[in-house]
């Protein structure tokens, strides 16, 4: 098991962002949002929102090869009041100000977002998604307290201009990452209690504080990683968004077993996802007081109607698509049979080197000849998706 966990970290490296190229983000979206401001009268706090903002970001992979990364930033209008501008107003005031800026020659506008393009530096891509909002109204707010299952997230929601149709869309960016933050903190403090107890009666392999910090992190980004490849090799384009995969981490966290081992925390996670394809169509689905399994409580599929709502925005069901779509959940669960058999089926020792190579494979990496192997990247010129809200 060793073995294979120390394997599973190099693939990560391999698949992550560095820290240079992190600060290389930043400072782009930071350069695109001070610009905005300049060409207009707009005063703006921006801030990233999904993978950037949870640090679960990894190398977007599609069409069989690694991808330019998108970055999705939120730049709220703080001095426009949304009773006063409609959406197509709103959306203006940025085309403007991004025509009259440096940018205007690499922008892509779409219905929610304008996206930046960025050329290649040291072997990445990247693109910025321009998010514009303003904070939302308070009776939309109000509406949202007594749906959403943590109410004090609420104040920080925001509208977002759908210039497709001149209408509003309400997020909550902010409260989710705090949301998603505070999860993870409590699974970091269990364990830290937990290895106190232990210590007590033996000792245990010290963690230091930054693989603590990051193991459920990564367990996310192994998901996504494997999520990407699966789909691709399945020619489907159902996969579940990203959002899906991070919130059924964090909801899961406070009842995983603490453990100094990753895999063992994604095998904990399989586990749990495993449950779901036995779900009753046309009946009410069973808690985790009569199942055992805490992935009841957080997925329930009521009269053939799958929900996990966003913790931040009760208005928003995050398996609207399941429903939509009968192949996406048909898709997901051939997902957690694949994961299964990488990360749960044991094998002896003589096929050690056979499941390495499946693990490599299920990333899309190549298997390094020799330890001394850097990791390269094969990117895509082609731009990444814009953001799209769900």
């Amino acid at each position: 098991m060793k073995y294979n966990l120390e394997k599973l970290k190099k693939i990560l490296d391999k698949v992550d962002l560095t820290q240079t190229q992190r600060n290389r983000a930043t400072e782009l979206y930071t350069n695109v949002c001070n610009a905005i401001e300049e060409k207009s009268d707009l005063d703006i706090s921006f801030y990233p929102q999904g993978s950037f903002a949870t640090r679960t970001a990894i190398r977007p992979y599609k069409n069989g090869r690694d991808q330019a990364y998108d970055v999705d930033v939120i730049c709220e209008v703080n001095n426009v009041n949304k009773e006063l501008v409609t959406p197509n107003e709103l959306k203006g005031y940025f085309r403007d100000a991004l025509d009259k800026s440096r940018y205007s020659n690499k922008m892509d506008e779409w219905d929610k977002c304008f996206t930046i393009n960025f050329e290649e530096q040291d072997g990445v891509d990247f693109s910025i998604d321009i998010i514009p909002s303003v904070l939302e109204d308070v009776s939309t707010k109000q509406s949202l307290f007594s749906v959403t299952e943590y109410p004090f997230l609420v104040d920080s929601s925001i509208a977002i201009p759908n210039s497709k149709n001149n209408s509003w869309l309400t997020n909550n960016p902010k409260g989710y990452v705090k949301w998603f933050k505070d999860e993870i903190e409590i699974f970091h403090k269990k364990f830290l209690l937990e290895k106190r107890a232990e210590e007590i009666y033996a000792s245990i392999e010290e963690l230091p504080d930054d693989e603590l910090e990051n193991m459920l992190l990564n367990v996310v980004k192994v998901l996504k990683r494997t999520r990407d490849v699966f789909y691709y090799r399945r020619n489907s384009d159902g996969k579940p968004a990203s959002i899906i995969i991070t919130t059924i981490v964090g909801k899961l966290a406070k009842n995983l077993h603490p453990t100094s081992n990753e895999l063992d925390l994604l095998r904990q996670v399989i586990k749990q996802l495993q449950q779901l394809k036995g779900y009753p169509v046309n009946k009410i689905s069973e808690r985790m007081d009569i199942t055992g399994y805490a992935i009841s409580d957080i997925i329930t599929r009521d009269n053939g109607r799958w929900e996990m709502s966003n913790p931040a925005n009760g208005n928003d069901n995050l398996l609207n698509s399941w429903n939509e779509e009968k192949a996406k959940a048909k898709d997901f669960f051939a997902w957690v049979e694949n994961l299964q058999s990488i990360f749960l089926t044991d094998s002896e020792p003589d096929q050690d080197d056979e499941r390495v190579q499946r693990l490599y494979n299920a990333f899309a990496v190549k298997q390094p000849e020799s330890a001394l192997d850097k990791p390269h990247f094969s990117v895509s010129s082609s731009s990444s998706k814009p953001w799209r809200a769900r």
